[in-house]
């Protein structure tokens, strides 16, 4: 399979989604989207990589990357965390809007905040309206989806003790961009926990 990313050049992320400005500094010269990535990984705030690689794939392949650093990462599950991770599952194999708004009636019921609702919740805003009137659409915004999947992964390596958090990060990143670059994308495990 052949790249799954949808630009040429990391500025084009930043041109396509200018909010990223506020996060972090656009590129100076002309680099590719995985290289960029990988930049913010070796810089002051490693975690923006994550924001900024969210933004590079389609909604779909974002929340799948999403997904599966959740799944192997956030341990501790609840039977709603199992079931969110069931649906938006489904919603990425499937790609219907019966199946989003499955999982959108999902985060809607959701008790709590974890990791697994806001994958959820990336899959819910991956489309359709923001309003519950029918009769009045109001269309999700295009970076939600992202901002969404990042929070989820970031969850995801935040509730892992402080000994692992970074190479957790490195997996997720390492593993996205070679599905990004048209591998496949693997469930991301967590490392022993260190020793304290």
């Amino acid at each position: 399979m052949g790249s799954r990313i949808r630009f040429t050049s990391a500025i084009q992320v930043f041109q396509t989604y200018p909010d990223l400005e506020e996060e972090m500094t656009p590129p100076s010269g002309d680099v590719s989207p995985q290289d960029f990535t990988l930049d913010l990984m070796k810089g002051e705030d490693p975690y923006a990589a994550l924001l900024f690689f969210a933004h590079v794939l389609p909604k779909r392949e974002a929340v799948w990357w999403g997904l599966r650093c959740v799944t192997g990462l956030d341990g501790g599950k609840t039977p709603e965390d199992l079931k969110m991770l069931e649906l938006v599952t489904a919603w990425v194999q499937d790609g219907d809007e019966e199946a989003r708004l499955s999982v959108q009636a999902a985060v809607d019921e959701f008790k709590g905040d974890s990791a697994s609702l806001w994958i959820g919740r990336a899959a819910s805003l991956s489309g359709g309206s923001l309003s519950p009137n029918p009769e009045f659409r109001v269309d999700t915004l295009p970076h939600l989806t992202a901002v969404c999947a990042n929070g989820a992964v970031q969850l995801a390596i935040a509730a892992l003790g402080p000994g692992v958090r970074e190479e957790a990060l490195a997996d997720c990143i390492s593993s996205g961009v070679s599905f990004a670059e048209g591998g496949a994308m693997p469930v991301v495990l967590a490392k022993q926990q260190a020793a304290v």
